[in-house]
């Protein structure tokens, strides 16, 4: 049995606490759980009381690092949890932490698809089957994926293509129509649009006199 001897604020954090027992530092927490376990100068311990008070710190530790993530960042589950991974975190807080993050909406695969797929849409310019291939390295379900990119059709991916590749189309040198084709077409590869898309949009370019889309220059 250990006593309380004394409970400081610590300098740098107010919204932690070190706790001192029998007149020798123990441990630092934070004070949701002082409170929590009701912790007061002279309450004596058990063992496994403190032991108790050491898990609950861990775990709130681990939350409060994913949050910390989060606020910089938005990021999906295999990502949060690998890093929590790689500061050495034990699985079953990792656990604990991620449910109550989603329980709290701060952590949704769906909701981060969403905004994944729009940046790479209209900042990256990335056609669906590179958004595809960035998403399975994030760790979102595969049937996440399809659903969300279900969103996003044919007809539109070919216009985007076009949009994209009209300005590729003007810093091309060749006079040969099968030459250009042939770089216009793994340009637009190599951004990531499927091939019946990539077909149809470099006939749609190669058909017509490139000016047609200088309204679409600052896409």
């Amino acid at each position: 049995m250990k006593k309380i001897t004394k409970i400081e604020y610590q300098k740098k954090n107010k919204d932690r606490v070190n706790i001192y027992l029998d007149d020798n530092f123990a441990f630092g927490i934070d004070l949701n759980i002082m409170i929590k376990y009701s912790l007061a100068k002279n309450k004596e311990l058990e063992d496994e009381f403190i032991e108790e008070i050491l898990k609950a710190e861990e775990e709130i530790s681990v939350y409060n690092y994913a949050v910390s993530v989060l606020s910089r960042s938005a990021k999906s589950e295999k990502q949060l949890r690998d890093k929590m991974r790689e500061k050495g975190y034990d699985d079953q807080f990792i656990d604990s932490a991620i449910e109550k993050l989603k329980q709290q909406k701060y952590l949704d695969d769906e909701r981060y698809s969403e905004m994944l797929i729009s940046s790479k849409l209209n900042a990256c310019k990335y056609g669906k089957r590179r958004i595809k291939e960035v998403l399975y390295e994030k760790g979102i379900e595969r049937n996440i994926i399809e659903e969300k990119l279900k969103l996003v059709s044919e007809e539109d991916e070919i216009e985007r293509a076009c949009f994209i590749g009209a300005k590729k189309l003007r810093t091309l040198k060749e006079n040969d129509t099968r030459k250009k084709n042939i770089k216009l077409s793994s340009f637009l590869i190599n951004k990531g649009f499927e091939y019946s898309v990539v077909r149809k949009a470099v006939s749609r370019l190669i058909d017509v006199n490139c000016e047609e889309f200088d309204e679409y220059e600052d896409y």
